[in-house]
């Protein structure tokens, strides 16, 4: 079942933007500019795994005029490290956002003023080089 999938970058001192995909076999499909700074279309996918970049047209000084440069999406909730590009999934016609089976759901939370909720990046726990493949749990629990 083919469905209608948002993908949108927030853009707002670009010129123009495209998506690149293999749902597309890599061809740039165009963004339209909304008023909020936000480059946006719909793409009709049918269930499966698809990879993804942007392609943004800078107006950055650090940049050549109005080069092209090609982005992940910040908003991916997954990169495919090797190509590297975002990555969607999409099942029963909707965006997976998380394939994380959550265990002891059953167990009621702490009141919020009790809770104590901390975000670390493991890629910083890599050896002092990051050539430790980029960061594994296990050494988070080790340091």
């Amino acid at each position: 079942m083919a469905a209608a999938i948002e993908f949108k970058l927030f853009a707002a001192n670009n010129k123009a933007a495209t998506l690149l995909g293999s749902f597309s076999k890599w061809a740039e499909i165009p963004l339209e500019k909304d008023d909020k700074g936000y480059f946006r279309t719909n793409i009709k996918l049918e269930d499966g795994i698809y990879q993804y970049k942007f392609r943004v047209q800078s107006q950055t000084p650090c940049f050549e005029s109005h080069e092209w440069v090609e982005v992940n999406d910040l908003y991916a909730t997954e990169i495919d490290r090797t190509t590297p590009t975002s990555t969607v999934r999409i099942k029963a016609g909707a965006r997976i956002i998380d394939t994380y089976f959550w265990q002891d759901d059953d167990k009621e939370l702490p009141n919020n003023q009790e809770l104590v909720v901390y975000e670390m990046h493991v890629a910083d726990f890599s050896g002092p080089d990051g050539s430790d493949s980029g960061g594994k749990f296990q050494q988070v629990r080790e340091k």
